[in-house]
């Protein structure tokens, strides 16, 4: 079933017992209306009341059918809420699961600027930012390679990037080392 057949059918349930009660409340005041002064008038009457306790009938199945409605809305909602909590906690482990790496490629701009701090100082220095480099980039790669397992496609890219980008620094800090040597 549909959202709108559960919804129409709670709303028809309704509907329909308002329209009987309306009739119910009809029958009832042309019963009393009823002057009891012939015998036409007695039948008339009597007629209403029998027709009026028809009507009682059928306001208690739609009475039934309203309540059935309002249960199975009930039920329906609640299996959606809790559907939704389980979405939510499966939203806060995600979240936790980001963070994570998200922490670790901080850590990596952490060492990048460890990096560079060797590198203005020059010199001596290179050979150990160049292992420093080469360690961002092992770690740059190991946390793609996390992020993707994980299906963080935008941190396994980020991650591919960083590493391709130190890489290609790093071939230029060896290249500059050779020409000093």
């Amino acid at each position: 079933m549909t959202k709108d057949e559960k919804r129409n059918d709670l709303s028809e349930a309704a509907l329909a017992l308002d329209h009987e009660l309306g009739r119910f409340e009809e029958l009832a005041g042309q019963a009393g209306r009823v002057k009891l002064n012939t015998e036409k008038n007695l039948e008339r009457a009597t007629e209403a009341l029998t027709r009026a306790a028809e009507s009682q009938d059928r306001i208690n199945g739609q009475v039934q059918k309203l309540v059935a409605a309002v249960q199975s809305a009930r039920q329906k909602q609640e299996a959606d809420a809790a559907a939704l909590i389980a979405r939510a906690q499966e939203i806060a482990q995600r979240r936790a699961q980001f963070a994570q790496v998200l922490q670790r490629m901080a850590g990596l701009g952490q060492m990048a600027k460890e990096v560079q701090e060797l590198l203005k100082e020059g010199g001596g220095k290179l050979g150990e930012a160049q292992e420093r480099m080469q360690r961002v980039a092992d770690d740059a790669a190991d946390i793609g390679r996390v992020a993707a397992e994980q299906d963080m496609e935008d941190l396994a890219r980020q991650a591919d990037v960083l590493r391709q980008q130190v890489i290609a620094a790093r071939n230029k800090v060896a290249l500059l080392a050779k020409k000093e040597s």
